[in-house]
């Protein structure tokens, strides 16, 4: 068993924490469905375009 392996069966995770809890990532939805730029969003909720852009297209994909 890896070091890895090893955690995960005490319950860890690794990698980074996710940076978009369900308030932003509600906030991000909302603010583009009334029709906010994408540059407008990152800095309202302050997170990266690139967050924006992921949280949207990942709840694109859930809806599909």
């Amino acid at each position: 068993m890896n070091g890895l392996e090893a955690a995960r069966k005490r319950g860890r995770v690794g990698g980074r924490p996710p940076v978009v809890d369900d308030d932003k990532r509600a906030a991000i939805l909302a603010r583009r469905e009334r029709g906010e730029s994408i540059r407008t969003i990152a800095t309202g909720v302050k997170v990266s375009i690139g967050v924006v852009h992921k949280t949207l297209t990942d709840a694109k994909t859930k809806d599909t």
